[in-house]
Formats: structure tokens, sequence, C-alpha cells
């Protein structure tokens, strides 16, 4: 039996951040040698994540499901 998985697709977004914190998050990157944009994705990943599991982060179909 086949499963059916959903189709990885990445968005862009534009974000604007202080200088300060670009030039540690450079230095992040360049530390774990990967790009800018790379490790910036990656920490949204991660917090999405963690907003997920504290039960920050709703969805429409859960809560229609829990009522």
């Amino acid at each position: 039996m086949k499963i059916k998985r959903k189709p990885v697709v990445t968005k862009r977004v534009s974000v604007s951040i202080p200088d300060l914190t670009h030039e540690k998050l450079q230095r992040w990157a360049d530390i774990e040698g990967t790009s800018l944009a790379d490790l910036a994705a990656y920490l949204l990943r991660r917090e999405v994540e963690i907003a997920e599991k504290e039960g920050k982060l709703k969805y429409p179909d859960e809560s229609a499901s829990n009522s």
C-alpha cells in the first residue's frame, strides 16, 4: 500500500531585522557552516514546532473536533 505524502512546497518571506541581529545571525551561520537564510529558516521551523507543542498554535480543524 502506497502512502500519499503532500509535496514539500517552500515559500519565501522577507523580514527586516536590526543590524546587530543580522551581524549575530551571520556570525552564527558562519560558525555552523551554513547560510544566514538557511539558519533563519531552521530557527523559524524550530519555533513553530515549539509553539505547536506548547499549544500556542492552533489549527481550525483541531478546534472544531475538540468542541
